[in-house]
């Protein structure tokens, strides 16, 4: 029971550290947070507002309203793509440095099993010479 409850805590903390990093990169928009959500509610609402200003109330030409509403649509765009490549590096950084520390765990790791092998040997050698 003592491993299954272990295994259960660790699973709550990976969950939790799962949780944080979604939030975190939420933050830097990998996900809707509340200024995207005004941004884009105000250009979508510009947009209705041009599109019925100028195709039913006829206060602005037509074409002019639909050249308008598309610069809007194309800003959003734009936008868009800013706060994806802004999450995007966010997490490749963090992947990078994964990396780096997997690999210092590696070298790590490499120095200790060569060194288990010396006293290995060390010991080998030893009971040898005691018969």
């Amino acid at each position: 029971m003592k491993g299954e409850d272990r295994l259960r805590e660790e699973l709550h903390e990976f969950q939790q550290e799962k949780e944080r990093i979604r939030n975190i990169v939420g933050q830097i928009g990998g996900i809707n947070n509340r200024q995207n959500k005004i941004i884009n509610t105000l250009l979508i609402v510009i947009i209705i507002v041009l599109l019925v200003l100028g195709g039913v109330f006829k206060r602005i030409t037509p074409s002019m309203a639909v050249q308008v509403a598309i610069l809007f649509g194309v800003l959003k765009l734009i936008w868009m793509f800013y706060e994806s490549q802004r999450a995007s590096h966010f997490q490749f950084w963090i992947l990078n440095s994964l990396e780096f520390r997997i690999n210092e765990m590696y070298k790590k790791t490499n120095s200790i099993e060569k060194e288990l092998k010396e006293l290995k040997k060390i010991r080998e050698q030893e009971k040898t010479d005691d018969k």
